[in-house]
């Protein structure tokens, strides 16, 4: 059997699209490889949602095309959210490309392996934490994002195509279905919302976890805390992306919600019956934000103890958006600023890291094995957020009891207990 390789560049909704390219792989009788010099195909799925990820697509690229070069007859495909935010145009350099679809491009991937319609793929298996799409792209067209550019228009899938997926996810032996898309909030379908979608899921598969991304403040739901009070496999952990509080930035992002808003909701989830844990992504330097700006956003962070992660990231400047249209040097903070901004919210970070390891210590909680030696807590999404290391070897996949006994950063360590 021939056997290939991916490789995913970003983000978890990345990983959604790679296991639909594996699937179409497999279907067409392609093996899934762990080692790149033993196979005969690289898929390589990029991002290039701000300027850094384009770059690391740019450096994947380059060794990719070394990989190719290495051996006569390897196939290389390009995809990804790269070839989707910057398409040909005929300038040339794409040569050494075999093909090259955009994000979730699937049709013209079955088209290149000629897959017929009775070897319909699945999505690829052979994982512990999985991701289910449930949407593609997004309407919010907020003032700095490409996020549109790239995927377009908010899509919906319906109930009957997720759950199908969920069914193959979960006979693969899923333990953990990440539900991702670009706004998993706003997600409706004729009377469906997104807490009902959630509500079957989890009843349907009572011994897997559930975890829902990216929910937009604007469209939080009001039922979904009763949902996790109601279902303990889905978990405890809202993942909000608020990218500032000062009422004036927003309105400038483009983020239908004020400071106010975000106080509501995290009041709610600091008051909530069970440990709730929240990461957040945010944005400092953004243009015309002033240093009374950011010491709300400080003090927003630091009054949550909810708060368990904590990503920034620099302004950048994204051709096609509107913010660039309009930006000019004056709005700009000084480069050393946002460095400054970028460490306060580090230190923000760091002393939420240690009262959330105090919080923890000494409690018994349920890790997913990842590996042998490492896992993941209901509090913490798999990849982006902090570990637990185990005391002695378990069997990755399992589900353990352990008492947790420290934390260093993000990371936790447990005992693991009989």
């Amino acid at each position: 059997m021939p056997e290939a390789f991916l490789l995913t560049l970003g983000c978890p909704k990345n990983e959604a699209d790679s296991d639909a390219f594996a699937g179409c792989l497999t279907g067409a009788g392609w093996g899934i490889s762990r080692n790149i010099e033993n196979t005969d195909l690289l898929l390589l799925n990029t991002c290039a949602f701000i300027q850094p990820a384009v770059d690391e697509s740019l450096d994947a690229i380059e060794q990719a095309l070394e990989w190719k070069n290495n051996k006569p007859g390897r196939i290389l495909v390009l995809a990804g959210c790269l070839p989707g935010r910057y398409p040909d145009d005929g300038s040339g350099g794409l040569e050494d490309f075999d093909l090259i679809i955009g994000p979730g491009d699937t049709s013209h991937l079955e088209e290149y392996l000629s897959l017929t319609s009775a070897s319909i793929p699945e999505p690829a298996g052979g994982r512990i934490s999985r991701y289910l799409k449930i949407s593609e792209g997004c309407s919010n067209n907020c003032a700095y994002c490409t996020i549109p550019l790239i995927r377009g228009a908010r899509r919906d899938r319906s109930p009957q195509e997720i759950l199908i997926d969920a069914e193959h996810i979960a006979e693969q032996g899923a333990v953990e279905i990440g539900i991702v898309g670009q706004d998993t909030a706003s997600w409706k379908y004729g009377g469906d919302s997104i807490t009902r979608l959630i509500t079957q899921l989890a009843g349907t598969y009572p011994d897997i976890w559930f975890r829902l991304y990216y929910i937009h403040p604007a469209f939080y739901p009001d039922d979904f805390l009763p949902l996790l009070a109601e279902h303990d496999n889905v978990m405890p952990y809202i993942d909000m992306p608020v990218q500032h509080v000062s009422d004036r930035i927003l309105k400038r992002m483009g983020r239908p919600y004020t400071g106010d808003h975000l106080r509501k909701l995290f009041d709610e989830f600091e008051n909530f019956e069970k440990m709730l844990s929240v990461r957040t992504t945010l944005i400092a330097g953004y243009p015309g934000e002033t240093e009374d700006d950011f010491s709300e956003l400080v003090q927003f962070l630091s009054q949550y103890r909810c708060i368990r992660t904590i990503a920034a990231f620099p302004y950048w400047s994204e051709e096609g958006t509107r913010e660039f249209s309009r930006v000019s040097s004056e709005d700009l903070p000084d480069r050393s600023i946002v460095q400054s901004r970028l460490a306060r919210i580090g230190d923000v970070a760091d002393e939420h890291n240690i009262v959330w390891a105090d919080r923890l210590e000494g409690r018994i909680m349920d890790i997913l094995a990842d590996t042998p030696l490492l896992g993941h807590s209901r509090l913490d999404a798999p990849g982006v957020d902090g570990a637990c290391c185990f005391d002695r070897s378990v069997e990755p996949g399992r589900i353990i009891r352990c008492r947790i006994t420290g934390g260093t950063g993000s990371d936790l360590t447990a005992e693991v207990l009989k």
